[in-house]
């Protein structure tokens, strides 16, 4: 009788892999960790900014103030520390500019008074035809009146309010055949009487905007 042979397996035992622990890994990771804490406490040790009101638009003089008018950037003040108004300092009560701070500008801390420190007043005139493209918001201007006349027309215009601030322009094309712009100026409190008698008695009002300083 013929014993076959037995056949013997090919396929591999699979074994398994011990774990292995090399320190020089936990060395490096440990390494990258504290360089990258380092540099962190570098950068933000060495940061000195800190939260300052600005202007989210251009804010002219004698106009109100409020937070929502503000806009917050950080910025390094270094000497200049106190001089602006830093986030949430904002003094209480009702607020006024007292002179124009351009759109993104930091607020001076000098440059904001309260309402009843102002000296001015806010008046809406109506302004026909076009206004001078310099005539914008932050513009100082004056205003000029012609008085009605017996021919349906107007006599000389003369100045009637010197340095107005102009606050807001809002246009009107509604009317046909001509243009009317509404225009809210910050005029001195001891020219508001004479501007509004002149509005009541029909004047034409012209503003004109102030010759620049050489």
């Amino acid at each position: 009788m013929v014993t076959m042979p037995k056949e013997t397996s090919s396929a591999p035992r699979s074994t398994r892999r011990r774990f292995w622990f090399d320190p020089r890994f936990v060395i490096g990771l440990v390494l990258v960790v504290v360089s990258v804490a380092g540099v962190w406490f570098v950068v933000d040790s060495s940061d000195k900014t800190v939260p300052v009101y600005a202007a989210s638009s251009t804010l002219p003089a004698g106009s109100p103030l409020s937070v929502d008018d503000l806009t917050v950037s950080r910025v390094s003040l270094g000497s200049l520390d106190g001089e602006y108004i830093r986030e949430g300092d904002l003094p209480e009560g009702r607020l006024v500019i007292s002179r124009t701070i351009g759109n993104g500008e930091l607020v001076p801390a000098s440059a904001v008074v309260a309402a009843v420190e102002s000296s001015v007043s806010a008046v809406v005139i109506e302004i026909r035809g076009e206004l001078p493209e310099s005539v914008a918001v932050g513009a100082r201007v004056d205003v000029w009146a012609a008085a009605p006349d017996e021919q349906n027309g107007f006599g000389q215009p003369t100045v009637i309010v010197d340095g107005a601030v102009v606050a807001r322009v809002s246009s009107d094309d509604a009317m046909v055949g001509q243009q009317s712009t509404s225009v809210e100026i910050l005029v001195p409190k001891g020219d508001v009487a004479t501007l509004l008698s002149a509005q009541a008695n029909g004047h034409a009002l012209s503003l004109v905007p102030e010759a620049s300083a050489s």
